[in-house]
């Protein structure tokens, strides 16, 4: 069932926790946002029964601009026979709501290929997925970024050898090709941040003993890319996001480098990731709030999913008057 709570604080949050509707699937994990012109909020994840690799589903529900629940959470794609996961959540021309997610042909994540649908009707129905021309084993977490109505930049990342790629596709976000690879196997699960300029900043988890968030810097849109460089964000092999307001890029993660998924806490940076403020903790839950996912509304405020213990999905705003307090 669903329920609204007020925990932290009117300036801050107003939260809903999604969850429970599938006694079958109890477990959820890695959600994913989107807003539409309208104001509309769209919120995906995928369930499982025990073991996020087998037999899992993808999950669906929106709240309409102006009302104060989100509806009931529905299974999607049900047709589908192979386990599902990491669902990407983003908005086209004319109101096209996009979706990615993997599929999984065996029972691990190296077994993944990218599937992709679309909705003309805020995801009451979808169109028949199909799969991305892409190397079983490439993965995705986060959405992409237009390029100018000339396509997409996705950021992406290599299962099997562990390293972080850029994809890169035409309007139709059906055709999609790797157009840049971060060799070595440091990171994963990159999160794009959009600047002034075509300036591209983005952030990825470790996959190593150094555990600290990463970042690679691109002046020309997503041509060219800077090595990665260590930031001084402690991280402890979990997923990250990114979202930027005004001159502030903000980075919400595990602010921890112990091996746990807590708390779940942001960063803000005003020289492109430089240097960091101090940790604000948006979930110090003694138990996993990790994967979070980020967008900002037309008023600066900050809409975010993230996994809740791997039981709920919770849902948070707040806007830059937190942060900034």
């Amino acid at each position: 069932m669903l329920r609204r709570l007020q925990v932290y604080g009117v300036q801050m949050f107003e939260q809903d926790i999604l969850g429970g509707v599938f006694p079958e699937y109890p477990r959820c994990h890695c959600p994913t946002i989107a807003l539409t012109e309208g104001g509309d909020t769209l919120i995906a994840w995928y369930a499982y029964a025990e073991e996020e690799t087998r037999n899992a589903i993808l999950v669906f529900t929106l709240r309409r601009a102006g009302e104060d629940c989100f509806k009931r959470p529905r299974r999607i794609l049900a047709h589908l026979t192979y386990s599902l996961g990491n669902p990407v959540l983003f908005l086209g021309p004319r109101g096209r709501v996009h979706l990615l997610f993997v599929s999984l042909k065996g029972h691990d994540w190296i077994s993944a290929d990218i599937y992709a649908s679309h909705s003309d009707d805020t995801g009451a129905t979808w169109s028949t997925p199909t799969m991305l021309r892409l190397p079983q084993g490439t993965m995705i977490r986060h959405p992409p970024i237009a390029l100018n109505g000339s396509g997409y930049l996705l950021p992406a990342y290599d299962e099997k050898r562990g390293e972080s790629i850029v994809l890169k596709s035409d309007a139709s976000a059906e055709r999609w090709s790797e157009c840049h690879r971060f060799a070595g196997g440091e990171a994963i699960q990159g999160c794009f941040a959009s600047h002034d300029g075509g300036e591209l900043t983005m952030m990825l988890r470790p996959t190593g003993d150094d555990r600290y968030c990463l970042r690679a810097i691109s002046a020309d849109s997503g041509s060219t890319w800077s090595p990665l460089i260590r930031t001084s964000l402690p991280n402890p092999l979990s997923g990250l996001a990114t979202f930027v307001v005004d001159d502030a890029m903000c980075v919400v993660y595990n602010h921890t480098s112990l091996h746990r998924r807590y708390p779940l806490s942001l960063a803000v940076t005003r020289d492109r990731g430089v240097s960091w403020s101090a940790p604000k903790h948006i979930d110090e839950t003694p138990q996993e709030v990790s994967y979070p996912a980020f967008v900002v509304d037309r008023h600066g405020v900050a809409h975010g999913v993230y996994t809740f213990a791997r039981a709920r999905i919770r849902y948070v705003t707040f806007d830059r008057q937190w942060w900034d307090g």
